[in-house]
């Protein structure tokens, strides 16, 4: 399977882009677990649906959160070491290991879901053989 990277990446930053932002915006509280899961999904949706098919769609999304994850997961890693200590920065750094693989499935199907509307978008109604 040929990867469209452009999806990816384009998945990529909007998780990224949206993660910093409830990063950034949503306090701590009980349930700001179930919106800091969002970006995770809608950068997965966007990989699917820039590509078409159930398959590809779950490739790319579970690639551009996986991706997204670990750009961010770094990013934390290294502040945490520079300003909380190395012991808090790598025990972080191993509890994000183990949400990543955890936040990849929900971006999967994201992906999955993306690429099967794609799919199943109409297409301009033109009929064959004409010319313009």
């Amino acid at each position: 399977m040929k990867i469209n990277w452009r999806a990816v990446i384009t998945g990529f930053l909007t998780a990224f882009v949206l993660g910093l932002l409830v990063a950034w915006f949503v306090p701590l509280t009980e349930m700001s677990g179930l919106v800091q899961a969002l970006p995770g999904l809608i950068g997965g949706f966007v990989a699917g649906y820039m590509v078409v098919g159930v398959d590809r769609g779950a490739v790319h999304g579970g690639l551009a959160t996986v991706i997204g994850g670990v750009v961010l997961l770094i990013v934390w890693a290294v502040f945490g070491a520079l300003f909380a200590g190395l012991f808090p920065a790598f025990t972080g750094l191993a509890l994000g290991l183990l949400v990543l693989v955890a936040h990849a499935i929900p971006g999967a199907i994201a992906g999955a879901i993306g690429g099967w509307i794609k799919g199943r978008r109409t297409t301009t109604r033109e009929t064959v053989g004409t010319t313009r």
